[in-house]
């Protein structure tokens, strides 16, 4: 890969996850002007903050000169974090550098991994807590009235909410195809999962007392 298009993918990386990221962005320092690869701003609960990305389309594994140079780049700049990226690795002494450092060694592929595990994890996280408020809800409809608490509706949305609750789990735990055993039914993605539950928690909402 040349590495003009290795910095172009980065800079659309970081750009997919919300960021202001640039090409060959001009940098003044505290000892110098510098030209950052992929520069990339952001912010965190009003709080903003600055990414100094350096990439290398290597063929081989990256030494420790690098790390150290990006980190006092970062230094220089007052940068709050230093990416350095490869695809092909980095040598057991940049790797000991970075430790206990604000530079992370990664590459694309990991980082894009990474960002997939987390959009699933929140998209898990958001429906289990859908479900739970659903679940909640049934359970406040019975204290109003004792006389639904065997209502069969009640009963049964209940229990489809707690399997919902299960069918989510083991869709975190990459249990593909999730089964639903007594329904006979068989989800093969998230998405399918999540839409189930949807459909269940949709159905709990609409119902309530006479």
């Amino acid at each position: 890969m040349h590495w003009s298009d290795y910095q172009k993918q980065a800079k659309q990386f970081f750009a997919s996850i919300g960021l202001d990221a640039r090409i060959e962005f001009e940098l003044q320092g505290a000892r110098g002007t510098h030209v950052i690869d992929v520069f990339a701003t952001g912010s965190y609960g009003g709080i903003g903050f600055k990414w100094v990305i350096e990439c290398k389309a290597w063929k081989s594994n990256i030494p420790k000169e690098k790390v150290m140079a990006l980190a006092a780049i970062v230094q220089d700049v007052g940068a709050d974090r230093g990416f350095l990226l490869s695809e092909v690795g980095f040598q057991s002494g940049a790797l000991l550098a970075a430790r206990s450092s604000n530079i992370t060694l990664t590459s694309l592929e990991d980082l894009s991994q990474a960002t997939d595990r987390f959009a699933i994890d929140l998209q898990l996280g958001q429906t289990t807590w859908v479900v739970r408020k659903a679940k909640s809800r049934l359970m406040e409809l019975k204290r109003k009235s004792d006389e639904y608490e065997y209502d069969f509706n009640r009963l049964r949305l209940s229990s489809e909410l707690s399997v919902c609750e299960l069918l989510l789990q083991d869709a975190s735990e990459g249990k593909y195809p999730v089964l639903y055993a007594t329904k006979g039914i068989q989800f093969q993605t998230l998405e399918e999962v999540i839409a189930y539950t949807r459909e269940v928690v949709d159905e709990a909402k609409q119902w309530d007392l006479p």
